[in-house]
């Protein structure tokens, strides 16, 4: 993030002196709900020594408290490293400030649709996640979770009653705050918050799951939108589920395209050691799963890498053009890494031969403007080195507007009208974050208005977690905006989803290489 922005968020507070809330002045993310009372000096240099020990205890790791500085009611100002940076960030709980200058009209959207909420019987949701992460799709998915909120509360899709009021809840951009974030979310559970559900969740990664196992203490149903690791659901957090698709359905799709479409000979797979980030552990099991004979042909190769993987690329496409090289890559990363392992494979001295690099959900970012990602697709078209890239996406707007590859385009149509006359472009639906995000927001609603019943009276949280789990029937389906979204009662995951297996373009297009049903989950 560039100096001038942080001037420019020092400075602008939104409307930083109203509060997230209505009524008298809430907690913030630290507060204990409490006023806070005048203290000894002595005392205050012992809980300042004890707060630092709290926090080498829970392993906050790089992210510390810049003094009592409020960015705005109900939100805190912290420093985060992020990838070797140091940045000032705001994290919290609010409905009226804008976490980064890119929320400001988006802002707008949230305070217009919650004054409209508030005007009948209403309870609020939560959109959580690290919303201060710099990748440019969280404001995709910021988007698609106001359309969601705006189409619920609006029109005939899944009951009316009670309303839609929507927080935001920024756990920083390495989700480091998900311990006082969530706690804040689980003291708004009754009395005049009404708390009743959360969407998003946030990232494939450990800090998520924490967030979720403490909202499922505070009896909240939760759905994800683009929470892919497998491990991520019902089983480790009652009351999570998700509308979007598993990483074990996307591998195992991409493994039913190249078994039946290609020639590959062997593979060699290439993944991130973070243990902390399930999504990229997912992809390198699911590989080894569903691919595993093509691993084992090229000599069941694993080559780690870090952060910051500059060198370690390099070494790896060294390593890659060896006398038996593979005529494919399992890429168990971010996408954040991508264009730089493309740009290193590109310029290998493996000479002409031909490599395909097939990887998860995450390689859509590809598709969105930037320096890096236009190196990666300049890298793509280049002679030197003949590169291909596969993968499944969340979701492909081309396709759920195609009558021939979805029946219910006729969805996708109104929900993208609905999108552009909120003001959003529709050019941030081509990552399919805010698809997601939509439907996601769709669900929650749909099982609030299924526990509040015909009167629409205010449900409580654990009866909407109840209610989530029968979203399992047609009568009970949300009709997504990605297709129909039924729930697999046990697990929480979407169940009959049909997915595609994409190639890249130098052009930031895609190629439709085929639509296969995902498998149905074993053991």
């Amino acid at each position: 993030m560039s100096d001038q922005h942080d001037r420019d968020r020092g400075r602008r507070q939104g409307p930083a002196g109203r509060s997230a809330f209505s009524g008298p002045r809430r907690r913030s993310v630290f507060d204990t709900g409490r006023p806070w009372p005048r203290r000894h000096p002595k005392a205050t240099a012992l809980l300042a020594v004890l707060a630092l020990v709290i926090v080498a205890a829970v392993g906050w790791g790089a992210v510390e408290l810049s003094g009592p500085d409020e960015c705005a009611d109900g939100v805190r100002r912290v420093t985060v490293e992020f990838y070797g940076e140091k940045r000032e960030e705001c994290v919290g709980v609010t409905a009226t400030y804008a976490f980064d200058s890119r929320y400001e009209r988006l802002m707008r959207r949230i305070e217009a649709e919650n004054e409209f909420a508030a005007k009948g019987t209403h309870v609020t949701v939560a959109y959580l996640g690290p919303l201060t992460h710099p990748d440019p799709r969280v404001l995709h998915r910021l988007e698609g979770a106001v359309a969601g909120q705006h189409r619920a509360n609006r029109e005939d899709l899944v009951g009316d009653r009670p309303r839609i009021r929507l927080v935001l809840a920024n756990t920083g951009s390495d989700a480091g705050q998900w311990r006082q974030v969530s706690e804040t979310l689980a003291g708004m559970v009754g009395g005049k918050d009404r708390l009743v559900g959360v969407a998003g969740v946030g990232l494939s990664q450990r800090q998520t799951l924490l967030a979720a196992q403490r909202l499922s203490r505070a009896g909240l149903p939760m759905v994800g939108d683009i929470v892919t690791a497998d491990m991520l659901n019902k089983s480790k957090a009652d009351g999570l589920a998700r509308v979007n698709p598993r990483v074990d359905e996307e591998i195992a799709v991409l493994a039913r395209h190249v078994r039946e479409r290609t020639r590959f000979r062997k593979a060699t797979l290439v993944s991130h050691s973070d243990p902390d980030d399930y999504y990229t552990a997912a992809l390198a099991g699911s590989f080894k799963t569903h691919l595993r004979d093509l691993w084992k042909a090229g000599g069941s190769a694993e080559y780690p890498f870090g952060k910051n993987p500059g060198n370690e690329f390099s070494v790896i496409a060294g390593n890659l053009c060896s006398a038996d090289r593979p005529d494919m890559v399992f890429y168990a990363g971010r996408a954040l890494d991508l264009p730089k392992f493309i740009g290193y494979l590109s310029t290998s001295t493996c000479g002409r031969d031909p490599i395909t690099i097939v990887t998860g959900s995450d390689a859509v970012l590809l598709t969105v403007d930037g320096a890096e990602n236009k190196k990666a697709l300049d890298a793509l078209a280049s002679t030197q080195r003949p590169l291909t890239l596969l993968y499944t996406p969340l979701a492909e707007p081309s396709l759920l507007k195609d009558e021939r590859h979805n029946p219910d385009a006729d969805r996708f149509r109104a929900f993208q009208a609905a999108y552009e006359s909120m003001g959003f472009d529709p050019e941030h639906l081509r990552t399919g974050w805010g698809v997601m995000a939509h439907d996601a927001m769709l669900t929650v609603t749909r099982a609030i208005r299924l526990a509040a019943g015909a009167g629409g009276a205010v449900p409580r949280p654990g009866n909407a977690r109840s209610t989530l789990y029968l979203i399992n029937t047609p009568s009970s389906a949300v009709p997504g905006a990605s297709g129909t979204i039924r729930l697999d009662p046990t697990t929480g995951d979407r169940v009959g989803l049909r997915l595609p297996v994409l190639r890249l373009r130098p052009d930031r297009g895609i190629d439709f290489l085929g639509m296969y049903p995902s498998p149905a989950r074993t053991g």
